[in-house]
């Protein structure tokens, strides 16, 4: 006992951790923390005891989190016909809704080096738990081994090596997803169970797809067309290959609406084709829905907040990591007033990003909210992440008009070259709410009330809702004892009310 408490700079006339009981021995009375068990408790367990936030008890860390990482190809061949990302991505769906554990999407992965080490690699995504293996030609046989690796543990929970048949890789990658489950101590959760294989069994189309799907998530105008090209070869292939046609609608709705709506109405019509045609032949298709709510909330649809908002809804309730879902609704919710809500659903995909970061996309949570010393700090690190985005370029100059400085405005906007830019290409003004809502501004402060409220009342009618906002915003001052400013903002209460942003 003398040597424990010499090891812990215990005193015994003082004790800090061991304590002398007369008569009974000795008594623990240093601080005691809580910690997971093993694996930690699942969700199912949880219900039955009181929760407590993850921003109360030092963030997501807290929560267990799992990235799959696309195989490692071993030997001399070059090319796996798509298995290596095929095979993490089908796992990723199957775990997706493993109760108590964020699944990473596949997306969060696909920069990962493999040559790194387990623990390298849990430490740069975040993540406790690395699924990570290998595929090999052997006698005219594709062999399979996997590692589920702790990195809390610093071990490997499970090592295992697989016969891969082509023709029953979908059989392999249920028993997998249930063994990393089970040794996980965790219930899948609820599966739906898909109509069609998620995957083409034409090979060649598998191929083609995982080349397009690698380029799908890139956010870049050029990458996005060699994406589209691949994932039309792909359908070509294979016509029925519901999956390929969500992303090939998400990666041309993506393209519509983020490089130049006004000239590229080809990339909206393929969106919506290839939409239409995943849910026909997949009803059950988490990200057929989403690709519908991308179209729905668009300037070609005039911004359907509700109806977007149900697909979302319905994509998330069927596959619970998709970020994209998530920061979608965030920003839905935000242009419609429901600015907790919104700052909600923007946390809640916090989990499936590598950073473990907010998407810069909350900025607008905090301009419309008057948060404006958050909304300088993200407009900061977003124009330093993405100097070539227009967002923080377009949020900029507002924040520092909010708050009077006039000066710093007027250097933005120059910096920025909005008008030039704007009038140059006039008929790209597809997404116009926000203008119109600026000019309301300006016409409020010139004193012209009746035409102001007009303006304002075509934001709305063009998709910016933000009653709150309307409140708040000072150039908007003489319009609010207008009666029908009143009237407006009640409507908007009532046609968004807060259960919209419950999931």
């Amino acid at each position: 006992m003398r040597k424990i408490r010499t090891a812990l700079g215990d005193d015994s006339a003082k004790p800090r951790f061991l304590e002398t009981v007369v008569g009974k021995g000795y008594r623990f009375v240093g601080p005691l923390r809580v910690i997971d068990s093993h694996y930690p408790r699942s969700d199912l367990e949880r219900q039955a005891q009181p929760t407590v936030s993850s921003e109360k008890v030092g963030g997501w860390g807290e929560r267990s989190s799992l990235a799959v990482l696309p195989l490692s190809l071993v030997g001399s061949g070059t090319d796996d016909r798509g298995l290596c990302l095929g095979f993490a991505d089908a796992l990723v769906t199957r775990l997706g809704n493993l109760q108590g554990v964020d699944v990473l999407p596949t997306s969060a992965v696909l920069g990962v080096s493999l040559e790194a080490t387990a623990s390298e690699i849990a430490a740069r995504q975040g993540v406790r738990f690395v699924v990570r293996g290998a595929i090999q030609m052997s006698k005219g046989l594709w062999r399979l081994s996997l590692e589920l690796f702790d990195s809390r543990l610093h071990r490997s929970c499970f090592t295992r090596k697989f016969d891969l048949d082509l023709s029953r890789l979908s059989d392999l990658e249920d028993e997998v997803a249930k063994q990393i489950a089970a040794t996980l101590n965790r219930p899948l959760g609820r599966v739906v169970s898909q109509r069609r294989p998620r995957y083409s069994r034409d090979p060649l189309a598998y191929e083609e797809f995982m080349r397009g799907y690698r380029l799908s998530a890139s956010g870049d105008p050029a990458l996005l067309e060699d994406s589209a090209r691949h994932l039309v070869h792909a359908l070509a292939r294979d016509p029925a290959f519901s999956l390929a046609h969500a992303v090939l609608s998400f990666v041309c709705a993506t393209r519509h609406f983020e490089f130049d709506p006004a000239t590229t109405t080809t990339w909206l019509e393929k969106a919506d084709f290839h939409c239409q045609g995943a849910l026909e032949l997949d009803p059950d298709l988490p990200e057929g829905y989403v690709a519908r709510a991308y179209l729905l909330w668009g300037p070609s649809k005039n911004f359907q907040h509700l109806e977007a908002i149900a697909e979302l809804k319905r994509a998330i309730a069927l596959q619970n990591n998709l970020p994209h879902a998530y920061n979608r609704l965030g920003t839905i919710l935000a242009h419609i007033g429901l600015l907790d809500h919104a700052r909600t659903m923007y946390e809640r995909a916090r989990p499936f990003d590598p950073k473990k970061a907010v998407s810069h996309s909350i900025v607008q949570v905090y301009v419309w909210n008057q948060e404006y010393e958050l909304a300088r700090e993200e407009i900061k690190a977003w124009r330093a992440e993405s100097p070539a985005n227009k967002y923080p370029v377009y949020f900029a100059p507002q924040v520092a008009m909010m708050t009077g400085d006039w000066k710093e405005a007027k250097v933005l906007l120059e910096l920025a070259e909005c008008m030039m830019r704007a009038c140059a290409i006039p008929k790209s003004f597809g997404h116009s709410h926000h203008t119109y809502y600026q000019i309301a501004g300006i016409l409020s402060l010139l004193g012209r009330r009746q035409a102001a409220f007009e303006w304002l009342e075509r934001s709305v009618s063009a998709g910016f809702a933000c009653w709150p906002f309307f409140l708040k915003d000072p150039c908007l001052q003489k319009l609010r004892n207008l009666p029908e400013f009143e009237v407006l903002v009640s409507c908007l209460q009532a046609r968004y009310p807060d259960r919209l942003g419950v999931l």
